[in-house]
């Protein structure tokens, strides 16, 4: 499954409710016009490789440590997201802050690990945060 699928078939309102849960609601009005324009955006990515999302959760620790966790609820508060890309074609994990988020990103791929453990309302709140961590431009 693509971003772009996931997109096609969610409303806005639920990933809204995602993204002001984890991380507030100061930015929904430009949240809405990213996921508007990314909806409706017609561009192919001619891309040369394939990427997939990984979303990676984490739990502080009675040490002040984070540790990985397959085990949690997606709407605990307390846990933290790490979004990244993985390659096919190699086992490193990149950074989607710096992707093009029009042409690049809805063309990314979701992994299985990620759908089995995040509902695409939350799968999209998460990647919007990260891909908009500097700058919604």
């Amino acid at each position: 499954m693509k971003i772009k699928d996931i997109l096609s078939v969610n409303d806005f309102e639920e990933v809204a409710r995602q993204i002001e849960l984890h991380y507030g609601n100061k930015h929904t009005g430009k949240f809405r016009e990213l996921y508007d324009r990314l909806k409706n955006s017609d561009n192919q990515c001619l891309c040369s490789e394939n990427f997939s999302i990984i979303i990676q959760v984490f739990r502080e620790n009675q040490q002040g440590e984070y540790e990985f966790t397959e085990s949690f609820d997606e709407n605990d508060t307390s846990l933290y997201f790490d979004v990244s890309a993985v390659n096919d074609n190699d086992d490193f994990l990149y950074s989607i802050v710096g992707i093009d988020k029009f042409s690049e990103f809805p063309e990314y791929n979701v992994s299985p690990e990620t759908l089995k453990f995040f509902s695409p309302p939350a799968i999209l709140a998460h990647c919007l945060w990260e891909i908009t961590y500097f700058s919604f431009e």
